[in-house]
């Protein structure tokens, strides 16, 4: 049929769909109009003795109109050619008998959910075989457009629901709520968009939380990643293979202990050398493997207090953090990751407590700055000797506290394009204080140093602003700083 109208004043109605031979309702028109003021229902169920199932299928550009809402029952819809979901409400419920697996809609070609509200629940009677009871597919060029989608599992059973977009469908603007154990997936060349997820852990000791698996594009999509309680684990978001991250925003929350309680970013499923993502920010897990992870492309001031290391799903060693983009990541927690760390733009802060906030592996400003007032175990060089110029400015950093040590446990080298930045507070009488185990100082090296308030210091204090802790003296000098040199800045000299 070309439209289904419903008049101003009508009564509410439900239009169930016939299962025998797998009737169809087909919209091929306009779609639904409803002018009734109310709420208009639709259902399609299926029949378990004979294994037919309803269908509902909006073809050409038919809508499925607004205060409209259809009951999936172990039946399924179909969406084609650009064709919409409307504005209305969709409740996809598995089979109660577990006779048949599930409930399905399909977006195919061009179509898209609209402004949409879709539920996908589990079975809720009987069990039934493991296995997803509510799918959402999108294919071709498909799009959840402005879509809101709940995805509904049970732990106790790990029966989940599922959504999967492949070719080049996306995600959009839609948001996206999934509950333990529910699970959704990025096939292909498929696209988050710029949508919002949101992936729930689960309370149930030793289940499985919700995850977004990505194959293809995280684009600049949030993904947020919940930890469990009560021993299950948190939400993952998994990238795969050639994946790439674009500029999305990955933010995962727990405890801070570096386990699968917490929510999870897990990259060792990854192909080599790694991925790239916009930002990491939260006290969840990051899982490296033995791949790098690139963060900074969406140029956000962002904290990460969890833990990255190396493992997850597929296990390996040696991962690696690399910060790109204007942004600023500052790292307040131990890290444990071995693969080492890169500055090559923006500004890195160390602002741990315990243990090192880079791993254990060598620390590389290529450019930017490396900051802060933690612990770094591997050994720092800051610039490549022939760069655009790379900064080690320890301690106090505008907007993350007050000068303070930056303790290096290994040696600190400065190459020809480095700059040791150094602030002193006149009025507090304290400074940025680098520690470190050996400190060599290449021809070409500069020494930056700033008052940042207006006091007179008395006569004759010193600051110690280049601890070094090895046996053997500091090896060559700055510059612009010669043996004996000296300096004044706001009437202190």
């Amino acid at each position: 049929m070309n439209s289904i109208v419903f008049n101003s004043g009508a009564s509410p109605f439900t239009i169930t769909v016939p299962v025998p031979n797998y009737l169809a309702l087909t919209i091929s028109g306009a779609g639904i109009t409803n002018n009734s003021g109310i709420t208009q229902n639709f259902v399609a169920a299926g029949d378990l003795s004979t294994g037919y199932y309803g269908l509902i299928q909006f073809l050409n550009n038919a809508t499925a109109g607004s205060s409209t809402s259809f009951t999936i029952n172990t039946a399924e819809m179909y969406f084609y050619n650009t064709s919409s979901a409307g504005s209305g409400t969709f409740t996809l419920n598995g089979d109660p008998s577990g006779e048949r697996e599930y409930s399905l809609i399909a977006f195919n070609n061009t179509s898209s959910a609209g402004s949409g509200t879709f539920t996908l629940n589990i079975n809720t009677l009987n069990g039934g075989p493991a296995g997803a009871y509510s799918l959402i597919d999108f294919y071709d060029s498909s799009s959840a457009q402005n879509g809101t989608f709940t995805l509904n599992g049970d732990p106790s059973t790990d029966q989940y629901t599922q959504m999967d977009f492949y070719g080049g469908s996306t995600a959009q603007n839609g948001s996206f709520t999934l509950n333990a154990p529910a699970a959704m997936y990025f096939y292909d060349t498929s696209s988050a968009g710029s949508g919002s997820f949101t992936i729930n852990g689960t309370a149930l000791s030793g289940a499985t939380g919700a995850a977004v698996l990505i194959v293809g594009n995280a684009d600049s999509a949030t993904l947020i990643a919940n930890a469990g309680s009560n021993g299950g684990d948190g939400g993952t978001i998994y990238f795969f293979s050639n994946s790439t991250g674009g500029t999305s925003r990955v933010e995962v929350f727990g405890m801070g202990t570096g386990d699968f309680i917490n929510g999870n970013l897990d990259i060792s499923g990854h192909n080599a050398p790694g991925l790239t993502i916009g930002s990491i920010e939260g006290n969840g897990t990051v899982f490296l493997g033995r791949y790098n992870l690139t963060v900074g492309s969406n140029n956000l001031n962002t904290t990460f207090s969890g833990v990255m290391t190396d493992g997850g799903e597929f296990r390996g060693t040696g991962g690696s953090l690399t910060k790109i983009g204007r942004g600023k990541l500052v790292l307040s927690h131990r890290n444990t990751y071995t693969g080492g760390t890169t500055v090559k733009r923006g500004k890195l802060i160390v602002n741990n407590i315990g243990h090192s906030g880079t791993g254990s592996g060598p620390v590389l400003v290529n450019a930017g700055m490396l900051g802060g007032k933690g612990i770094i175990a591997g050994a720092v060089t800051v610039g490549t000797g022939s760069g655009q110029g790379a900064t080690l400015s320890p301690g106090y950093l505008h907007e993350a506290g007050s000068p303070g040590p930056l303790t290096i446990q290994s040696t600190l080298t400065f190459n020809a394009d480095a700059i040791c930045k150094v602030e002193v507070n006149s009025d507090t009488a304290t400074a940025d204080e680098v520690i470190a185990n050996g400190v060599t100082i290449n021809t070409g090296a500069q020494f930056s140093f700033a008052d940042l308030e207006s006091g007179t210091l008395i006569p004759g204090t010193v600051f110690t602003v280049i601890n070094n802790t090895a046996a053997t003296p500091i090896a060559g000098t700055f510059s612009n700083l010669p043996d004996g040199g000296t300096f004044t800045s706001n009437g202190n000299t």
